[in-house]
């Protein structure tokens, strides 16, 4: 399974209604009849909400959310940051038309117009499990109860067809008998180890919930910034000497790499959904690749400090403290995705990896400022 794919599957996993099997039954269905069971049960929801918790685990450490989730089908959604603490209050509204993100932090407001590209057919839980059960063993384990409610207790764990960084090998799934929600799944890396808990409580289907849940009203003095998501294009890949003409700064690069890894492309960008258009932002991104798959890709910013302030990142808040080269990092383990980040003079840098700490740091440490 590409990365791709693996991050698109996991994030949808919270908006599923998947009718993996039929009420009463506990022997494994094929996928054919899964799919079947799926469509047919789909066609019934009209609306639900739920209170989703989440505990993600770094390294020793863990982060928890918690956030309120209200969808109507087909198009419009509500969601409401409870936890942590630093964030709650931020409110995204899908009203059909625009998608309104809310940050009360900063009182901004992104209003962005609903993609014509982004249509229900590509979003809803039919096709994403479709993809999961494609890419996925699974294998029925019993039932427990979660909350009180009976569940299929699942088990996925992903075929050996495809090599390379894998960002989850396997996860267990609870499904609710009565609604075929899934109340609770645990995500875990090749090691077995536990990255990311995810439970749902306080669940309504078919509640009839009203429009006016969906209307957005800007908060007073907010700043309301506007983005085109048809006009926002990711980079096109080009080679290390075209980015170097392209940046409007010296990119740096690392002069040691573990062996078989070989440069793969760059891409430059200067476009951004949170900054503001008259602040400095500018990013490339370095790709490395080798015969397995395996990547290895740098993150190299640079902005103007003094003007820019970025949110929190979980690896600044949850990473273990590193030195590079006489300058203060962060290294965060998150399953098998490693992430190094440390700062060179007014660039960024953040390199991301699979590989273990120390040929991490190796890698850092043969990055000098030009």
């Amino acid at each position: 399974m590409t990365n791709r794919k693996t991050l698109t599957i996991l994030t949808s996993l919270v908006l599923l209604v998947p009718a993996l099997f039929v009420s009463g039954c506990t022997e494994e269905l094929s996928a054919e009849e899964i799919a079947e069971q799926m469509q047919e049960k789909e066609a019934n929801i009209q609306d639900y909400s739920y209170t989703m918790q989440m505990t993600s685990h770094y390294g020793n450490q863990t982060q928890e959310s918690e956030t309120q989730i209200l969808r109507k089908n087909p198009d419009k959604m509500k969601t409401i940051t409870i936890k942590p603490e630093e964030e709650a209050g931020a409110i995204v509204v899908s009203d059909g038309e625009f998608i309104w993100a809310y940050n009360p932090k900063t009182n901004t407001v992104t209003k962005m117009e609903m993609p014509e590209t982004l249509t229900q057919g590509e979003t809803d839980y039919v096709g994403i499990i479709s993809d999961l059960l494609n890419e996925t063993d699974i294998s029925l384990l019993g039932m427990e109860e979660i909350d009180g409610r009976p569940a299929y207790l699942l088990e996925t764990s992903l075929k050996d067809e495809e090599e390379g960084f894998r960002f989850t090998d396997g996860m267990k799934l609870w499904v609710d008998k009565e609604t075929w929600m899934p109340l609770r799944y645990e995500m875990y890396d090749s090691g077995g180890d536990l990255m990311m808990e995810l439970e749902i409580r306080d669940l309504e289907i078919n509640t009839g919930i009203p429009e006016s849940e969906f209307v957005f009203e800007v908060p007073e003095r907010a700043t309301v910034k506007t983005v085109d998501l048809d006009s926002f294009e990711l980079p096109e890949e080009i080679t290390l000497e075209e980015a170097r003409e392209s940046a409007g700064f010296e990119i740096l690069v690392p002069e040691y790499l573990p062996e078989g890894y070989a440069f793969n492309y760059s891409m430059v960008s200067n476009e951004s959904l949170t900054v503001p258009e008259e602040q400095t932002l500018e990013t490339v991104i370095l790709r490395y690749e080798n015969e397995k798959g395996d990547i290895i890709s740098f993150s190299e910013t640079a902005y103007e400090k003094e003007v820019l302030e970025f949110p929190e990142a979980a690896i600044t808040n949850y990473g273990e403290n590193v030195t590079i080269n006489g300058r203060d990092g962060k290294y965060l383990a998150f399953g098998d995705m490693k992430i190094l980040k440390w700062e060179i003079g007014n660039i960024d840098m953040i390199l991301t990896a699979s590989l273990e700490k120390e040929e991490m740091l190796k890698i850092a440490e043969s990055i000098s400022e030009a």
